[in-house]
């Protein structure tokens, strides 16, 4: 028994012995990591472009327009976002949400510009830097009305010093709205019978815009040469005075071609169409135009 016992006690300490062993150099099994990997970050939402707010829907150049964005987002402040604001044409003035667009007198005209927001998002994912991006856009008109109701009214008195143009043509870009399309019709009509244009001088020489850039009456230095082409005048300044429209006879008429005109449908239209003499009003004159 006492060699069994001191076997036994040799067995239980060798088993011991190992197991101190193993344990103090960390061989044995260990618990695996939860999420070997590690755990992902969460994903982040880009931002969003709510809305774009500006001061008018309607601009002139060199007019500031003011624009301003709504914008969210779900993790970044959102002055802590990179804001990127462009558009076809003009400077703008500002940073962050709110600045100004002011459009450029080289911007083509009559026309739409759209001007728009871009959002940069950069945040920390893991050790790398990422972005988000996000963009918005919004609409204005812009007008150059000094300049286009100059070329407007040069070129309605352009195309009526052409003979060869057809009176339809030369009242074109007058306003349906207005009873001076019809009654320009009408004398161009009559003067195309009676005369013929054989040169012209125009040069624009003024306007007035009212205060809602709505109504405007433009203002052009006009001479007219021209030659009467028949022997049964029909316009009423002939028919009134008939000694003034002899078959042949060759006059000129120098004056202030003055336009009234409206705007509609984002652009100017002419409304009605004068002519004021430099000086007496001739008979001439009067049958050229058509003023009874």
């Amino acid at each position: 028994m006492h060699l069994r016992l001191l076997r036994s006690l040799s067995v239980a300490a060798c088993v011991i012995g190992a197991g101190a062993l193993v344990a103090a150099c960390g061989g044995g099994p260990s618990r695996p990591s939860p999420n070997p990997g590690g755990t992902p970050p969460p994903a982040n939402s880009p931002p969003v472009v709510k809305s774009i707010t500006a001061s008018a829907a309607r601009a002139e150049v060199g007019q500031p327009i003011s624009l301003s964005a709504t914008v969210e987002d779900a993790e970044t402040p959102v002055d802590n976002l990179t804001y990127v604001w462009t558009a076809p044409n003009g400077t703008f003035a500002g940073t962050g949400r709110n600045v100004t667009w002011t459009p450029g007198s080289d911007a083509a005209t009559p026309g739409d510009f759209t001007i728009t927001l871009s959002l940069v998002e950069r945040y920390i994912s893991g050790s790398t830097t990422k972005e988000n991006t996000a963009s918005g856009t919004t609409t204005i008109h812009v007008n150059n009305s000094p300049r286009e109701l100059a070329e407007l009214s040069l070129r309605f008195l352009g195309e009526f010093a052409n003979s060869k143009i057809p009176p339809e043509q030369c009242v074109a870009e007058f306003s349906d709205s207005c009873r001076g399309k019809k009654e320009e019709l009408e004398n161009i009509i009559d003067n195309r019978h009676d005369f013929e244009i054989m040169a012209s001088t125009l040069r624009h020489t003024g306007l007035q815009i009212d205060p809602s850039f709505t109504r405007a009456t433009v203002h052009t230095a006009c001479s007219f040469t021209s030659r009467v082409i028949t022997n049964s005048p029909q316009s009423g300044g002939c028919t009134a005075s008939p000694s003034s429209c002899r078959f042949g006879s060759t006059q000129a008429v120098d004056g202030d071609c003055w336009t009234t005109n409206v705007y509609e449908r984002g652009r100017w239209w002419l409304c009605d169409s004068h002519f004021a003499p430099r000086g007496a009003l001739t008979a001439f004159a009067r049958a050229f135009f058509g003023m009874r």
